[in-house]
């Protein structure tokens, strides 16, 4: 077997092996392998010729201490199920981890197989229903504003998204990377706030302030969203009453980004 970084002439098996494995939505793998396609930063299986196996390092940025760092950010780590069980992919992501000189990341779809290869979890959140504290019903009812009556744009979810985990950093998202969140989850925001939907959960709620907290979750459960996921600490944890589950968030080889929030992205 082989292992190295991948060339140009890759696109077209690993887009396959992607397809395949994931069994990916037409449309966003041809945008995906269209605007994110890095052969220098995809690190590659081979077995007589063939790639078998592959990941994506996506060069990427966190902020931690106000100050941005690089770090790279895995998707896409593929294998064929004829060549699971093998090792394969434990020697892809150490010979990533040896070929790249600063931190990364990812956000696992089977955490203790990351966890084996020397892998922490960073950060977690929190997952509320939303039942609001009764000292805030009896606050004068406030209708929801939406931000002009227009969905957020990138840049202003970007401010928000910055602010709200300014205390323990996070995983930075350039433009091309809050388009692919905005068409993946259903974005419900107001003026200073956001939450991204699925499934009927707000699995990702962000605000600047207690008052742009408070008129997200009213906006929420107007829409009928039973439970909202928040970082620690955040103005939505004094709004909301009863207890939290604690959910686990991305993971990263370097024990100094631990508090640094990662989310999963493309």
């Amino acid at each position: 077997m082989e292992i190295g970084r991948a060339t140009a002439q890759d696109f077209d098996e690993l887009k396959m092996l992607w397809s395949i494995v994931f069994q990916e939505d037409p449309e966003f793998l041809e945008r995906f392998f269209n605007q994110r396609f890095l052969p220098e930063h995809i690190f590659v299986a081979r077995k007589e010729g063939e790639i078998v196996s592959a990941l994506h390092a996506l060069p990427s940025t966190y902020i931690q201490d106000n100050t941005e760092k690089r770090c790279a950010f895995i998707v896409g780590a593929a294998t064929y199920a004829s060549h699971r069980k093998q090792g394969i992919m434990s020697e892809l992501l150490a010979y990533t981890k040896a070929s790249t000189p600063y931190p990364i990341t990812l956000f696992p779809a089977v955490r203790p197989f990351y966890e084996a290869n020397a892998y922490i979890t960073t950060s977690s959140m929190e997952e509320y229903w939303i039942t609001q504290k009764k000292e805030e019903e009896e606050q004068p009812n406030q209708t929801p504003r939406f931000s002009g009556g227009k969905p957020l744009s990138p840049a202003a979810l970007d401010r928000i998204y910055r602010e709200a985990t300014k205390e323990k950093g996070a995983l930075l998202r350039d433009e091309l990377g809050w388009n692919f969140l905005i068409d993946g989850y259903e974005l419900t925001s107001v003026k200073d706030a956001y939450a991204f939907i699925k499934d009927g959960i707000a699995v990702e709620a962000m605000a600047t302030s207690r008052k742009s907290a408070r008129e997200l979750i009213a906006l929420l459960e107007s829409k009928q969203i039973a439970k909202l996921r928040v970082i620690p600490n955040s103005p939505f944890a004094s709004l909301l009453e009863g207890p939290y589950v604690q959910i686990p968030m991305g993971m990263s080889t370097d024990e100094s980004m631990r508090g640094v929030y990662i989310a999963e992205q493309y």
